[in-house]
C-alpha cells in the first residue's frame, strides 16, 4: 500500500505510514481524495481569471502560482533585452569586443540571469505553499499528531 501524502511503500494492514505518520485507513484517503477533487472541480473560468484575485482584498483565492508565472515570463525578456544591451555596447566599443559580446557574453548573461530568476522564483513559491499547507492542516492538527506518534510501534 503506498501513502498518498508522500508516495512511500507501507505494509498492508498498518494504520499510519511509516515515513510521514499520515493515516492509511480507507475513509480519510477518501475524504482526501474528494477533497482534491473538489479543488480539481473549479470551474475554468475561475481558473483563467487573472485579474480578479489579484485584487481580492479579502484574500481567500490565491494567485501566486499565476504570479510566479507571469513574472518568470517578464524575467526571460529582461534577460533577453539585457544580453541585447551588451552586444549593442559591445559593438559601439569596438568589433571584436562586439564578436565577443555576441558570441560568449550575451549568451552567458542570458543563461545566468534565466537560472538565477527561475531558482529565486522557485523558493517564493516554496514558500507560499508551504504557509498554505501550514494554514490548511491548521497548527492545532499538527500538534495533535505529533503527540499521536509517541506511543506508536513502527512496522520496519
Amino acid at each position: 500500500m503506498f501513502c498518498t501524502n508522500c508516495g512511500a511503500f507501507n505494509k498492508e494492514g498498518v494504520d499510519l505510514c511509516f515515513n510521514c505518520g499520515e493515516s492509511l485507513r480507507n475513509d480519510q484517503i477518501e475524504e482526501r481524495l474528494a477533497r482534491l477533487r473538489t479543488l480539481n472541480d473549479t470551474p475554468s473560468s475561475e481558473k483563467s481569471d487573472f485579474f480578479h484575485p489579484l485584487f481580492d482584498f479579502s484574500f481567500h483565492r490565491s494567485v501566486t502560482v499565476r504570479m510566479i508565472k507571469f513574472l518568470y515570463i517578464l524575467s526571460i525578456l529582461f534577460a533577453g533585452l539585457m544580453a541585447l544591451f551588451f552586444i549593442l555596447i559591445g559593438f559601439q566599443t569596438s568589433i571584436w569586443f562586439g564578436i565577443f559580446a555576441l558570441g560568449i557574453a550575451a549568451p552567458v548573461i542570458f543563461l545566468l540571469t534565466v537560472i538565477f530568476s527561475r531558482v529565486f522564483l522557485e523558493m517564493i513559491l516554496v514558500v507560499f505553499r508551504t504557509a498554505d499547507h501550514v494554514a490548511e492542516r491548521g497548527m492545532a492538527n499538527v500538534k495533535e499528531k505529533a503527540e499521536s506518534r509517541e506511543g506508536i510501534h513502527w512496522n520496519v
